[in-house]
């Protein structure tokens, strides 16, 4: 058998590593009894004190690790925003990372992020599959926390939105309003989001007797551009559908721009909706009706594991916090039945 390390303390003892790492160097404070618990573990294992303190000096840290697909969306910097300032009142530090969506350069953020020897990574998986094996490698030395997208397969703690509740509400309210056909314009779906997103639009137009035809099913960039490029492909598609469903804001707002340079009016002709509730969705000259992330809720949520991560709890299985949209109605569905 090799040397102990501090894993097989910390397995020994029923706690994380951060608590060992804690309990045996006084650089935060632990429980007396957990204290006790730790250096039982230590000495039953042989793991001589002066490699313990060497070890532990090299990994104690206060950082937290973070990683997103995409900066330029505003979700993601909001969220961001929102775990930060939570953090910094923990007196723990952001390191935080981008993927770009290319799971290559996720797989080595995390590889970064592991020598840096970040206490906890909160990630936002880009590819619903792909992403997975960097994810379960990484996993078995630092805690992982799935915040709004996962990877399948991945058993972590996840925080996010009932995404396919929030589709539900909105197709209920469009049709509310007279939509008896949809087209639906999202993210190429690889992400658990726009997967989710798609599969319950299209469940709930079937249950609510909505046309949604699979031509008008058009997947592509989260952009603004992305949008615009998708409403000149409605327009020239023949009949507009009643309602165009995206999966995103800043998909929405590029169909808006498209529509406006087309003279095709919203609602009148066809209304639009949209997805997280960034801020632009209540300041652009039509307003946009979407679903509403609890932004801050998810961040103080996301936070509140770490919190639980790092404490002197003892291991726990994975946890799902699943948070609740909310419909939020505005001019670009203000269209009476």
């Amino acid at each position: 058998m090799g040397k102990p390390t501090i894993s097989d303390v910390a397995r020994l003892a029923g706690v994380s590593t951060a608590t060992v790492s804690r309990a045996l160097t006084g650089s935060l404070p632990v429980r007396e009894h957990v204290k006790e618990q730790v250096q039982a573990a230590a000495d039953s294992l042989g793991y001589a004190a002066n490699s313990i303190a060497r070890a532990l000096r090299q990994e104690r840290t206060t950082n937290v690790g973070m990683i997103v697909p995409d900066l330029s969306n505003p979700f993601f910097t909001l969220l961001v925003e929102g775990v930060e300032h939570r953090l910094q009142d923990l007196q723990i530090s952001l390191l935080l990372c981008s993927s770009h969506g290319d799971v290559t350069i996720e797989a080595e953020r995390l590889r970064s992020l592991q020598r840096s020897q970040v206490e906890v990574v909160l990630i936002s998986p880009t590819h619903e599959f792909e992403s997975a094996h960097a994810l379960k490698t990484i996993a078995r030395t630092v805690p992982l926390i799935q915040i709004d997208q996962f990877a399948d397969g991945v058993e972590t703690d996840w925080v996010g939105l009932d995404d396919a509740l929030a589709m539900r509400t909105l197709i209920q309210h469009v049709v509310e309003r007279g939509a008896r056909t949809a087209a639906y314009i999202g993210g190429s779906a690889t992400d658990s989001s726009a997967r989710s997103r798609l599969d319950a639009a299209r469940a709930e137009c079937l249950r609510q007797g909505v046309a949604l035809d699979e031509q008008n099913v058009l997947l592509g960039s989260v952009t603004i551009a992305g949008g615009e490029a998708a409403s000149q492909r409605l327009s020239e598609s023949g009949a507009l559908p009643d309602v165009v469903i995206c999966g995103a804001d800043v998909i929405a707002y590029g169909v808006l721009q498209g529509f406006d340079r087309l003279g095709i009016k919203v609602p009148a002709d066809v209304m639009v909706t949209g997805f997280d509730d960034i801020a632009f969705s209540a300041l652009t000259r039509l307003s946009l009706t979407t679903i509403r992330q609890p932004i801050d809720a998810i961040a103080e949520a996301a936070v509140s594991v770490v919190q639980n991560l790092m404490g002197d709890a003892p291991p726990r299985p994975p946890h799902r916090s699943v948070l609740q949209p909310e419909l939020i109605v505005r001019d670009s569905t203000n269209r009476v039945a």
